[in-house]
C-alpha cells in the first residue's frame, strides 16, 4: 500500500468536493430535497444542537459547521458530492438534536407545529434518498461521511438500539480508515488545510473513545476493537480552538475533556487482565494504584476530581464536560473491581487470610465506585435541568452502577467487618476515603434512587423503561419488601410473606430477571436455593449492558 501511495499520491485521489454530479443526478437530488422540512425548523434544530447538545461529544467544531451551513443555503444548486454529503450531515444533526427535546428550555413536543416524530421521519426520508447517491459516486467516502454516520449511531443509542450504534461505529471507522484518519498527517493530501486537519484529528479521537470506552463497559469487552490500541501524538488533537477570543489564552480548552477521555480509555485498555485469567485481587489493587498515581495526578486542574472552578462561569459547558469525565472515571473503576463479584464463598474461604481481606476490600471499593458514579449522574442530571432526557450518559450509568450494588447486597453479610487491606500512600485516592463507611442500607437506598430516576425518565425514553423494568425486578429479589416503600410506586402488590424470596437467591432466577425479568415470573417453592455460580454471575454481569437493547415493539 505504501508503494501505491508513492506511485499515486494522495493529491491525485478523488475528493468529494471535486466530484461533480450529472444533470440527471442533480434532478434526482432536487426531487429528494423537495421532501425536506422548512428552513425555520432546520434552523431551530441546528441552533439547538450547537448551543445545547454539541458540548457532549464536541464532534463538530461549531464555527466551521455553522459557516458551512450558511454557505449551503446560499447555493443555487448542489453541484458536488460534498454538497450532498453536507446535506446529510446537517439533517443527521437535526435528527440527533430532536432526541433531546422536549427540554427545560423547550417544553413542547413539536417545532413550528410539526411533531418531533414527524420531523425525525422527514429527516430519515431525505437521508435515505441522498445517501445511496453519495456512495455510488464516491465509494471511498470523506470526513463528512464519517461524521454523519457517527451521528446516525448516536441517534440510535438515544433510543436504545445499541446494536445499531455498534454497526454505525463499525461503518464510520471503516470509512475513517479508508480516508486515512488513522495515519500520520504526512500522508494526507496537501490540499487539506490546518483547520480540516484538526477536525480530522478530533473526529478520530471521538471514534477512539467510543470504540475503547464502550468495549470496556459493555458485554463486548472481549471483542476485537475496530481501532488499534496505538494512539500516536500526530493523530491526536493539537489546536486550541477557544469559543471566545476574549476569554484569555490561559483558559482551558473545552476539547481537553475528549482528549482526556481518549487517554483514559487507552490506560484501562492497556491495563486490562489477560483474557481467561483468574481473578487477581492484588492485580486489581495494583491497577487502581497505578491509575491514581499516574493518570489522576496528571489531570489538568480544571478537570481534576477536586477541580479548579475559576473558569466555570465563563465556560458554561465546562462543569458538565468535567462531570462527564468524572463519570467515565468511576465507570472504569467499577469495571476494574466488578470481577470480585464472581468469587464463590467456598473459594474465598480456602484463600490465605490476606487475600480474603483484599477481596472484601475490592468489594467495598466497587461499592464506593458505584456510589460515586450514581452521585455523579445525579449531579450531571441536575446541571442539565433535571428533566426528562433520552441522553444515554444519564441512563446507562444509572443502571450499570445500580446492578453491582444489588449484586453486593444479595450477600446478606455484606459489607462485613471493617478491614484495611493494602496500605495506600496515594496523594489522590478517590475510593479509599469512603471504603470504611460503606453500608448495605446505603447501597440499597442508592439502588432505589437509581430506579426512581429510571422510572422518571421512562416517560420519554424506551431505554430507561427497559432499564427500570429490569432493575425493579432485581431490587424486588434482593430487597423485598423495599425500604421506604410508601414513597415509591414500583410494586403492584402488597408484601406477602408467602411470596418473599429466601435469603440466598437462585442463580437461574437472578440471571433471568437481570436479562429479561419483566417477561416471566419464576415459580417459587420452599426448596433450598443454591449459591450463585461464577458462570452465571459472569453471564449476568458481562451482559447487563445488553439489557438496554430495545425491542422493535418499543419503537
Amino acid at each position: 500500500m505504501a508503494l501505491v501511495r508513492k506511485l499515486v499520491p494522495e493529491d491525485d485521489s478523488p475528493d468529494a468536493k471535486n466530484i461533480a454530479i450529472s444533470n440527471e443526478t442533480a434532478a434526482e437530488v432536487r426531487k429528494t430535497l423537495n421532501l425536506m422540512l422548512s428552513r425555520s425548523i432546520i434552523d431551530f434544530l441546528v441552533k439547538y444542537f450547537v448551543t445545547k447538545v454539541n458540548w457532549i461529544d464536541q464532534f463538530l467544531y461549531s464555527p466551521w459547521f455553522l459557516g458551512q451551513y450558511q454557505r449551503w443555503w446560499s447555493l443555487d444548486k448542489l453541484s458536488s458530492v460534498a454538497d450532498i454529503e453536507f446535506t446529510i450531515l446537517f439533517l443527521r444533526v437535526c435528527h440527533y438534536a430532536s432526541q433531546f427535546l422536549p427540554s427545560p428550555a423547550y417544553t413542547i413536543d413539536s417545532i413550528k407545529g410539526v411533531a418531533l416524530a414527524d420531523i425525525r421521519k422527514s429527516c430519515e426520508e431525505v437521508i435515505n434518498g441522498l445517501a445511496p447517491i453519495c456512495i455510488r459516486l464516491d465509494p471511498r467516502g470523506s470526513l463528512i461521511r464519517v461524521q454523519h454516520i457517527a451521528f446516525a449511531g448516536l441517534g440510535s443509542m438515544c433510543i436504545g438500539r445499541m446494536n445499531v450504534f455498534w454497526e454505525a461505529l463499525s461503518y464510520a471507522t471503516r470509512v475513517a480508515q479508508q480516508i486515512g484518519l488513522h495515519l500520520d498527517t504526512m500522508t494526507w493530501a496537501s490540499s487539506v488545510d490546518e483547520l480540516e486537519k484538526e477536525m480530522r484529528r478530533r473526529t478520530f479521537c471521538n471514534l477512539y473513545i467510543w470504540d475503547r470506552m464502550n468495549s470496556c463497559l459493555s458485554k463486548r469487552l472481549e471483542r476485537i476493537p475496530f481501532l488499534s490500541d496505538g494512539l500516536s501524538v500526530d493523530v491526536m488533537p493539537q489546536m486550541r480552538l477557544l469559543p471566545n477570543v476574549d476569554i484569555g489564552a490561559d483558559a482551558p480548552d473545552v476539547f481537553t475533556e475528549r482528549v482526556l477521555r481518549a487517554q483514559l480509555a487507552r490506560f484501562w485498555r492497556s491495563h486490562k487482565p489477560a483474557k481467561g485469567s483468574e481473578y487477581d485481587a492484588i492485580g486489581a489493587e495494583e491497577r487502581y494504584e497505578s491509575f491514581c498515581s499516574t493518570f489522576l495526578q496528571t489531570m489538568p486542574p480544571a478537570f481534576a476530581l477536586q477541580p479548579d472552578k475559576q473558569w466555570d462561569d465563563r465556560l458554561p459547558t465546562l462543569p458538565m464536560q468535567r462531570q462527564l469525565l468524572h463519570l467515565a472515571i468511576f465507570e472504569l473503576l467499577c469495571w476494574n473491581f466488578t470481577p470480585t463479584l464472581l468469587q464463590q464463598p467456598e473459594q474465598v474461604k480456602n484463600l490465605p487470610g490476606y487475600k480474603q481481606v483484599l477481596i472484601l476490600r475490592n468489594k467495598k471499593a466497587l461499592a464506593v465506585a458505584a456510589l460515586n458514579l450514581l452521585e455523579g449522574v445525579s449531579a450531571l442530571h441536575t446541571m442539565m435541568g433535571g428533566s426528562h432526557t433520552r441522553f444515554p450518559g444519564i441512563i446507562v450509568p444509572t443502571f450499570e452502577a445500580a446492578v453491582p450494588l444489588l449484586c453486593l447486597c444479595a450477600d446478606k453479610s455484606f459489607p462485613g467487618n471493617t478491614v484495611e487491606g493494602r496500605s495506600h500512600t496515594l496523594k489522590i485516592d478517590p475510593l479509599g476515603v469512603r471504603i470504611s463507611n460503606v453500608t448495605r442500607a446505603g447501597c440499597m437506598q442508592a439502588a432505589w434512587d437509581a430506579l426512581n430516576r429510571l422510572q422518571t425518565l421512562a416517560e420519554f425514553s424506551n431505554m430507561a423503561e427497559v432499564g427500570a423494568r429490569t432493575l425493579s425486578r432485581l431490587i424486588e429479589k434482593v430487597d423485598y419488601p423495599p425500604p421506604l416503600a410508601q414513597f415509591y410506586g414500583y410494586l403492584n402488590r402488597e408484601a406477602d410473606v408467602a411470596t418473599q424470596l429466601p435469603e440466598t437467591l437462585n442463580c437461574d432466577q437472578m440471571r433471568q430477571y437481570a436479562m429479561e425479568g419483566w417477561q416471566v415470573d419464576p415459580p417459587l417453592d420452599n426448596t433450598k436455593y443454591t449459591n450463585i455460580s461464577s458462570e452465571v454471575w459472569n453471564e449476568m454481569l458481562g451482559g447487563f449492558t445488553g439489557s438496554f437493547e430495545v425491542e422493535d415493539r418499543f419503537l
